[in-house]
């Protein structure tokens, strides 16, 4: 909510946004990244939403512990299966 008030405000103010920049940045892309900042954010976000995700899929560590206790479950549960009938 912070952020779309402080964007409607930008907007308001759009042509004092504009006079501040007019030394550094031409008006109309003033004009252009504060209308579509909304825009940007949600890509930016996206961006930093992905890069964490794929930074933590690559450093993800391996827990050999926990593989030995899950194919000791395995074994269990496959031999109380092979007791009721079924088989591997």
């Amino acid at each position: 909510i912070l952020f779309i008030g402080l964007w409607k405000a930008s907007i308001t103010r759009l042509e004092t946004i504009q006079k501040t920049l007019s030394t550094s940045i031409d008006p109309s892309t003033t004009k252009i990244l504060v209308i579509y900042l909304p825009i940007w954010a949600i890509i930016l976000l996206g961006i930093y939403a992905l890069s964490s995700v794929l930074y933590k899929v690559a450093t993800f560590g391996d827990c050999p512990e926990a593989a030995v206790e899950l194919s000791g479950q395995i074994e269990e549960a496959k031999q109380k299966l092979t007791k009721q009938g079924f088989k591997f």
